[in-house]
């Protein structure tokens, strides 16, 4: 450099005295730099969680699930400076920390440290939201998030990740085998398998939803979310964190080894990810498994739970193990999904396969696959102690977990505040509880209800719907307001709309709308919506649930004129992909009459059976009866 050589960095002129105190500074901050960046990306998770539920719910339920994600950061910084990070990595005993409360006293050198901590406690934290969602309390939610981000994780973190922690302390064993204790990289079992075990027991003492379990044959019912294209964005968001989560995890930048580290364990979290999301797909595929179709939602959360695997060991896994690792995930993901359904426990985003099914795997792997002292690389005691101690830490997180989660939920469920009345969790909890819809009716400007209305007014109609193997009873109903699908709460400009609602007994319903092609004269128009029994739903977002037996049911307005004509007859045919409804004219010289507001019930048999009878309710009268174009047939 020359005897001459000096220069400025951060207001220190440097010289070669004292070069090395200056290359250690810039080191420390490099580090400190890491933390805070990584950390933002970490919280940048929590918009992928909120997506990923929000998504996965009904969209009477989205402005709940998202407060609630929205939220959760804020009581994680409220708890956790009070008094997480003091039990978590204040100086104290191997079972507890015991300093720093409200971080008092700590170093500013830690405090790009704190805030990384904190980002991965919010994280802990969002996790049981999901398996709650649709029918849990706001408050008593909060006071278990405010229980969880300050009490239950923070504990785990001092045993796993303060080197004075038992886990990872360990034992002495001497001689050839040495110290061994418990290893989780980034959280698989620190994390995930505490959120995923406190979202079970969550979910399994509130108890499933409305209408998600027969009630007679304990069957599971699908219930779909409202967006696809939202819990998709959310899994991508959460593919992006998901490599800053574990390439972060090595928390410092400037040693010798730790480019080679991050690198390793990204690269291993990328095809983990990747494998498990193929095969979660393909099993999906296997009719036996699942519906044989390509499914968005299982390649994404497949992926996901591939990500939470590879967390415990992404650092000293090699490729090859991780390709293994992924394709263990994606198969167990299909498997605990199985278990939650067959114990009856409701979890809407499939939130404890993911992360109690993912979190777990990873911290079994390290035992199995650590390139340095996995049981299937170097098959001595060390590698088999090394297992048991991460099979021991395992049970004891999720001992911990699930007893403290038992008694807040058991405690507020004795209470009876932990879950919401049937009737709000019917109507949902954005209005009732929030009074803001995640989808305001009056925010519609789609066209479709002008549209609708413009029809009206040229060439009235009658719309049916068609309902599968269920009784059904009539009756009038008032406009809900916010509670009416957007589309049909509307009212028209010229003619009145009348609702009815049928009720399905034992919520075993299909949908079909059959299509009119011209009415013999001007009428009023009937709107029959389907809800299903449990629900507040529009029959839209219904899927058929059964193809046993088809009822069609008309009504018509009488209008004071005498008139006869041709009535056309509704009848099911089997096709190749389920039914299809089609339409032909009967007999003209068959003739119905009907009293003022009277309604025809025709109940048609299967297999192509033309059997029809009258309403034994209906009265004998005059009226008029809507003329069906049998050119339509709608396909379901």
């Amino acid at each position: 450099m020359g005897d001459n050589f000096t220069a400025t960095i951060y207001n220190t002129t440097l010289v070669p005295e004292n070069l090395e105190k200056s290359v250690s500074v810039l080191e420390h901050n490099m580090d400190q730099f890491l933390l805070i960046i990584m950390g933002l990306c970490l919280l940048f998770m929590q918009s992928g969680f909120a997506l990923l539920e929000a998504g996965s719910v009904r969209s009477k339920n989205v402005t709940n699930i998202l407060i609630k994600n929205v939220c959760d950061s804020f009581i994680c910084g409220v708890s956790y400076w009070l008094f997480g990070y003091a039990l978590a990595y204040g100086d104290g005993n191997q079972f507890i920390g015991h300093t720093y409360f409200a971080i008092t006293g700590l170093p500013d050198s830690r405090y790009g440290f704190f805030f990384f901590q904190f980002a991965f406690t919010a994280t802990a934290a969002t996790i049981v939201s999901g398996a709650m969602a649709e029918r849990c309390e706001f408050m008593p939610y909060f006071i278990f998030s405010f229980i969880m981000t300050g009490f239950i994780y923070p504990l785990v973190t001092h045993w796993t990740w303060w080197p004075n922690g038992f886990l990872s302390k360990g034992i002495d064993y001497g001689g050839e085998i040495g110290r061994v204790g418990y290893r989780d990289f980034s959280g698989s079992g620190v994390v995930h398998t505490v959120g995923g075990t406190a979202a079970f027991v969550g979910a399994a003492i509130l108890g499933p939803r409305i209408g998600r379990f027969d009630p007679e044959t304990g069957t599971a019912v699908l219930i779909r979310g409202h967006s696809i294209p939202l819990s998709t964005l959310g899994g991508f968001i959460l593919f992006f964190v998901y490599l800053t989560f574990n390439g972060a995890s090595e928390m410092s930048l400037s040693k010798e080894g730790d480019g080679e580290a991050i690198s390793l364990a990204i690269v291993n979290t990328m095809i983990t990810a990747t494998f498990a999301s193929f095969t979660s797909t393909f099993v999906y595929r296997i009719p036996r498994f699942g519906s044989g179709a390509w499914c968005i939602t299982v390649a994404s959360n497949g992926a996901i739970t591939g990500m939470i695997s590879s967390c415990a060991g992404c650092n000293v896994l090699y490729p090859w193990g991780s390709c293994a690792l992924g394709i263990t995930a994606g198969i167990l993901y299909h498997v605990w999904c199985w278990f939650v359904r067959t114990v009856r426990v409701d979890d809407p985003v499939d939130t404890v396969a993911m992360n109690l099914g993912g979190g777990t795997l990873g911290v079994i792997a390290v035992g199995l696959l650590d390139r340095y002292k996995g049981v299937l690389i170097k098959w001595n005691r060390h590698s088999g102690l090394f297992l048991a101690w991460q099979l021991a830490g395992m049970v004891v997180i999720m001992a911990w977990t699930a007893f403290w989660s038992a008694i807040s939920f058991g405690i507020m469920r004795w209470m009876k505040i932990l879950r919401v009345p049937e009737d709000v969790e019917l109507k949902g909890l954005d209005i009732p509880r929030h009074k803001e819809p995640g989808y305001p009716v009056e925010s519609y400007g789609h066209g479709h209800v002008e549209k609708i209305i413009q029809i009206l007014e040229s060439t009235p109609m009658e719309v049916f719907q068609g309902y599968t193997n269920m009784a059904m009873k009539i009756q009038t109903l008032n406009d809900k307001g916010p509670y009416e699908h957007p589309e049909i709460a509307a009212e028209t400009r010229r003619n009145s709309i009348a609702i009815y609602t049928a009720e399905s007994r034992r919520n075993s319903i299909a949908m079909h709308d059959v299509h009119i092609g011209s009415v013999l004269k001007k009428t009023s128009m009937s709107i029959h919506e389907l809800h299903e029994k449990g629900s507040h739903e529009h029959p839209e977002w219904r899927p058929p649930l059964s193809h046993k037996m088809n009822h069609t049911i008309t009504e018509v307005y009488e209008n004071g004129a005498d008139n006869n004509s041709n009535f056309t007859i509704i009848h099911p045919r089997q096709g190749n992909i389920g039914y299809e409804l089609g339409v032909s004219i009967e007999n003209p010289e068959i003739k119905a009459k009907l009293t003022n507001n009277g309604h025809v019930l025709y109940q048609m048999g299967k297999n192509e059976s033309h059997a029809f009878q009258e309403d034994k309710t209906t009265s004998i009268g005059t009226g008029n009866i809507t003329v069906i174009s049998p050119d339509i047939i709608t396909r379901f």
